[in-house]
This record gives C-alpha cells, sequence and structure tokens, in this order.
C-alpha cells in the first residue's frame, strides 16, 4: 500500500497518518500491511513517530520496477482535504498530475477525506479527480453532499465516516494529566485574515486577564501560518497584546505524537480556526469554540454542537466565544471514533 504525506509541520496531517495505521491493526489485528509513503519534508521525525512506515522522498516516484512494488497494490489518500481551494489549488494541480502514476495500482482508494464549498470554481476538475477512485469515505455529511451531488460521484462508491485522528486522539491522550496553565489557549491562522482582523484579535488578547496561550496546529513559518500571526501580534499597532501573550509550540522535528497537542491540553478553553486543533482540543476534555475560516472548520463546530463565528473577526466576536465555549460530549466522541474506524473498513473491506 502507499500513499502520499503532505504535510508535515502540522500536526493533523500526523494524526491522521496515526488514526490510519491504528485503524488497520484494530480492523485486522492478524495482517501488517507493507506501507509506503512519499513526503517532500523532514522524513526523519516522520521515521521517528511512524517507524513501520517506509518512507519515500517526494521527488521520487513510487517505483513501479522496484521488488516492492508488487506489495502495492493499492493508493490511499489517508485524511486530509483534498476537494479545496481555500489553501490555493496545489493539491488539486498535484492530484491531477499524479494521474498516470495512480492508474500503475489495481486499487485507489480516499480515506477519510474533506470537501469545502469553496470548490465551486472548479467543480469540473474536482470531479475528474474523484472518479479516479474506487471507494471514499468521507468525514462528514458535508463533504458526502459535496461529492455525490456536486461531484456527481455515485453513491455507492462514498461511505459516510469521521475523521481519522478521532482514531488516534483516545490513544494519544490516553494518560494525559497535564495541568491547566492558562485560561484560554487561542490557535488563529487564515489564508483569508485581513490586517483588521489580526489588530481585533489583538485588542481581545490585550484585553484578558490572565496571559493567553498562543498555540500552533502549523509549526511552519509560512504566510499567515500561527508564527506570522504570533509575530504581527507583538509588534505596532499590536503590539499592546505582547506583554499578554506566551508562544507555546509543539517541537514538531523531535516531539512524539502526545507532545504535538500537549500544549493544547495545557488550556482550560481552546479557541481555533485549525480543525484539528478544535478537534484535539476537544478529545483533551477543553472547552472549545470554534473561527470559521472555512466550510470545513463551521461544519465541524456544528457537528460537535460548539460556538463559532465567522469573519470578520472582531474582539467582541471572540469575546462571545470565551464566554460560550463549551465541552463537548464524550459520546458524541466516541460515536466519531466508531464512524472512521467504519469508513476505513468500508474502503478495504
Amino acid at each position: 500500500m502507499a500513499f502520499d504525506f503532505y504535510g508535515s509541520g502540522n500536526i493533523g496531517d500526523d494524526l491522521m497518518v496515526a488514526g490510519f495505521q491504528e485503524a488497520l491493526s484494530t480492523l485486522n489485528p492478524e495482517y501488517s500491511p507493507k506501507v509506503f509513503a512519499r513526503t517532500k519534508h523532514n522524513l526523519n521525525c516522520q521515521k521517528l513517530r511512524f517507524p513501520n512506515i517506509s518512507w519515500i522522498n517526494n521527488s521520487k516516484s513510487f517505483d513501479t520496477s522496484a521488488d516492492h512494488y508488487n506489495e502495492m497494490e493499492c493508493w490511499a489518500g489517508v485524511g486530509d482535504t483534498p476537494f479545496q481551494l481555500t489553501s490555493g489549488d496545489w493539491f488539486l494541480n498535484f492530484l491531477l498530475s499524479e494521474t498516470k502514476q495512480f492508474s500503475h495500482f489495481k486499487h485507489k482508494v480516499l480515506v477519510s477525506v474533506g470537501a469545502e464549498t469553496e470548490i465551486q470554481p472548479k467543480l469540473k476538475e474536482f470531479s475528474q479527480v474523484a472518479k479516479l477512485f474506487d471507494r471514499i469515505s468521507v468525514r462528514d455529511e458535508h463533504t458526502y453532499a459535496i461529492l455525490v451531488d456536486k461531484l456527481k460521484v455515485p453513491s455507492q462508491k462514498v461511505f459516510l465516516g469521521a475523521d481519522l485522528a478521532n482514531i488516534s486522539l483516545p490513544m494519544v491522550l490516553a494518560d494525559c494529566n497535564q495541568a491547566k496553565e492558562f485560561n484560554l489557549g487561542l490557535i488563529v491562522a487564515s489564508e483569508t485574515l485581513s490586517k483588521k482582523d489580526i489588530q481585533e484579535v489583538g485588542i481581545f488578547i490585550a484585553a484578558q486577564s490572565e496571559p493567553v496561550a498562543f498555540l500552533a496546529g502549523e509549526t511552519r513559518n509560512l504566510k499567515n501560518s500561527e508564527s506570522y500571526i504570533f509575530s504581527r501580534l507583538t509588534r505596532f499597532p499590536c503590539s499592546r497584546a505582547r506583554g499578554n501573550i506566551v508562544l507555546k509550540f509543539p517541537d514538531y522535528n523531535r516531539g512524539s505524537l502526545y507532545d504535538l497537542v500537549q500544549p493544547l491540553c495545557a488550556c482550560k478553553t481552546v479557541i481555533s480556526s485549525r480543525y484539528h486543533c478544535l478537534l484535539s482540543a476537544a478529545w483533551a476534555g477543553c472547552k472549545v469554540a470554534a473561527i470559521g475560516r472555512s466550510s470545513k472548520v463551521i461544519e465541524l463546530a456544528k457537528e460537535l454542537n460548539i460556538p463559532y463565528c465567522t469573519f470578520p473577526i472582531t474582539s467582541e466576536k471572540l469575546e462571545n466565544l470565551f464566554k460560550e465555549a463549551t465541552i463537548v460530549s464524550n459520546k458524541l466522541l466516541l460515536s466519531k471514533r466508531d464512524k472512521a474506524l467504519a469508513g476505513v473498513a468500508f474502503c478495504f473491506s
């Protein structure tokens, strides 16, 4: 089996890979498939957290002439949001460019993937991608409707599951006894953030009576990522926030899976614009609320029954989220784990 790993530096991608591995071993304990994965990022940190996967540099294709190729009967898209344009069209272009590569595999599946309504301008191209796959499990009703109704994928090929991180998180957090160091942890990042949005976040932070933990789902220093936003929040015109904000990023290159989510666990309340930070904080028992940076985050907030706000961001909206943030029912989270496992089973049955 082979898959591509896209987001080294983004903790959500690691949680999905961990959930995928756990699902394979849970569903068939007596069978351990040989798994190959490509990534263009840091191979060493992936080998550290996932030593049972054979990691390949992304500059190379899956070698169809190699002795191990006969073992690679299936290409699996493991989690993520392939049907999206919020972060640009790189994902779409990648999948289209790999069409020939996919043809070498007997079976092609997408496992617990997401979609966003923002793909409307390129429905034709996304439909072309979706129809390459034999089976697709999706992580929410929102994605199911997009694939079946918008992209015209036959409904018998699509299964309503849940995100793979719902499988890994209860395992990762099983022995968590982290003390709550902060009343509030904040994850703010979006490709569509304006200068005014960032200023409003700074006003909100400066108004808090206790220091706010500034957390990260994306640990790389990318435009409008958490590192970028933090740098803007600690200089003029947001410099009033500087004395009331504490940067708490995980050690992505050397940390364990638990280390990646530990900063979230140290907060009583988490407000996040990142999908997997919301999910991680919910599983950690934090009060949670969402900043709806895209349709996928808004849909998750609705599924978890937590408050959310949409853009533009204002300090008043953030204050309301802080007051209204709520703990997610453990029964609801466990049902998501069961759905995610069922989605993996559908893809490989």
